[in-house]
């Protein structure tokens, strides 16, 4: 919310039930929303909510250039096909007003738990989009500031666990050098397979 604070109107890409308009709605942000999945703009509607069945990027092509004052996508961007993101980005940087954000979260396939877990479970997944990937896309169509935040860390009990060795014991030299390579180890892979499960690539437009 703090990111559209302020801006009027926001797009929310592939809205679902509308639990994000909803929060926009009680911010005192005005927001509407699009979704391909009828059913749920349906269920969005029945609380009053701004939501229209059809394309994202057709609905964002029919919307005035430089009129919106912020767009948002969430776990909407590993269902699209590469062609289809790239025409949404540029499309959105043309809609967007100058200075407008843009917010697209996806999960965070860098984390291989992320990446073996929830990306594969779900056979509607098109492509695996890296972070580094979405923020160079974001600014190769006229975003800057573009950042990449991440959220729902890896929960420590899940992680690789480090060694202390007692007192007693610190002194060996083998079993010391054992410590430390297990340590670095565990480092490694904490740092390849748990850290965050999502990301949002966060741009402003040029």
């Amino acid at each position: 919310m703090p990111i559209f604070a302020g801006v009027d109107p926001v797009v929310d890409l592939g809205c679902g039930r509308g639990e994000l308009l909803a929060a926009f709605r009680a911010a005192g942000v005005r927001a509407s929303g699009v979704d391909a999945n009828a059913d749920m703009v349906a269920n969005a509607r029945e609380r009053g909510l701004d939501a229209v069945h059809g394309d994202a990027l057709a609905f964002l092509e029919a919307v005035e250039d430089e009129s919106l004052g912020g767009i948002i996508a969430t776990q909407v961007v590993e269902h699209l096909e590469p062609p289809y993101l790239l025409r949404l980005i540029d499309t959105a940087s043309r809609k967007l007003r100058r200075g407008a954000p843009i917010v697209l979260e996806t999960i965070n396939v860098a984390c291989w738990l992320a990446f073996f877990g929830s990306y594969l479970r779900d056979f509607t997944h098109v492509r695996p989009v890296h972070p580094d990937t979405l923020q160079y896309l974001l600014r190769a169509s006229g975003f800057e500031r573009v950042e990449i935040r991440y959220s729902a860390p890896v929960p420590d009990h899940m992680k690789m666990r480090t060694v202390d060795l007692p007192p007693d014991v610190a002194a060996d030299t083998t079993l010391t050098a054992l410590a430390h390579a297990v340590n670095v180890n565990a480092v490694i892979l904490n740092n390849l397979m748990f850290t965050h499960l999502d990301y949002a690539a966060v741009g402003y437009r040029a």
